[in-house]
């Protein structure tokens, strides 16, 4: 049984969560841990306030020693949820069968697993038996970026960001073809300084150098836009060698296209 001060820092720390201050609330459950080492919903809320600053390690350790100490359908909620916002959806998918294995109606876990199947709500940490939207690492990963990132426009909407990958692709190949096939965007094979000032072989066309810097362009966009998905999808980073190999052969919508229809794959 936790004491009448452990108690007090539960409820305190609770609030702060609730307002979105988390430092005072890591710094009270500090505190209260040092006292009483043994409290479940200490180390629970410590977890809570770890991943909603993006501390996912620390805060996968909080949640498993709460659980050690006390496995309530609640701890192994909010462990789903949290493996849910990181990405790591099979150990989402074993927490939330152990909170049902607990308790077969525990409302927030059945919605998870409707969620996890394609329909519901974003899951939401419990905090004494409220929700709490996840602030920080509220996963959009079907969607492109969470709401905190870069570009979180396009966070809402799965179409506009996975078209924005494809459009990639396709304007790299556009841009490559011009340059290979068509003479008018073709640069010179070779020439020299002589050569121009003698006006034997003159510059590349306008068109030549803007088909050329528009290609390179989509190289740079190919690998950022991959970069970025790959940080925010928690994906396998393993992608950017294929794609940093076709960007220096200037072929990077192969690596994209094949990462775009076998590597995006959504981990849920």
């Amino acid at each position: 049984m936790p004491s009448e001060s452990s108690r007090e820092s539960i409820l305190k720390a609770a609030a702060e969560i609730q307002a979105t201050r988390y430092a005072e609330a890591l710094t009270l459950l500090d505190k209260a841990t040092e006292v009483d080492s043994d409290v479940a919903e200490l180390y629970e809320l410590q977890g809570i306030a770890f991943a909603q600053t993006g501390r996912a390690e620390a805060a996968t350790e909080s949640f498993r020693k709460a659980i050690a100490l006390d496995a309530s359908p609640r701890g192994f909620f909010n462990l789903a949820v949290h493996y849910y916002n990181i990405g790591e959806s099979a150990a989402a998918i074993e927490a939330v069968q152990k909170c049902l294995g607990l308790d077969a109606d525990y409302p927030e876990a059945t919605q998870l697993v409707s969620h996890l199947r394609g329909s519901g709500p974003e899951p939401q940490f419990s905090v004494q038996g409220q929700a709490l939207e996840s602030t920080v690492l509220s996963r959009k990963r079907r969607y492109g970026f969470g709401r905190k990132h870069l570009f979180a426009v396009l966070a809402e909407n799965q179409e506009q960001w996975v078209g924005l990958g494809w459009t990639i692709v396709g304007l790299s190949i556009l841009s490559g073809l011009l340059i290979k096939f068509v003479p008018p965007f073709q640069p010179p094979s070779q020439f020299n300084s002589k050569d121009i000032l003698a006006g034997l072989k003159p510059l590349p066309t306008v068109s030549a150098f803007g088909t050329i810097a528009f290609f390179l362009t989509m190289v740079l966009a190919s690998m950022f836009w991959t970069s970025l998905d790959l940080i925010d999808r928690r994906g396998r980073a393993l992608w950017m060698i294929p794609m940093m190999l076709c960007c220096f052969t200037c072929l990077p919508f192969i690596s994209q296209a094949l990462y775009m229809s076998i590597g995006r794959k959504d981990p849920v």
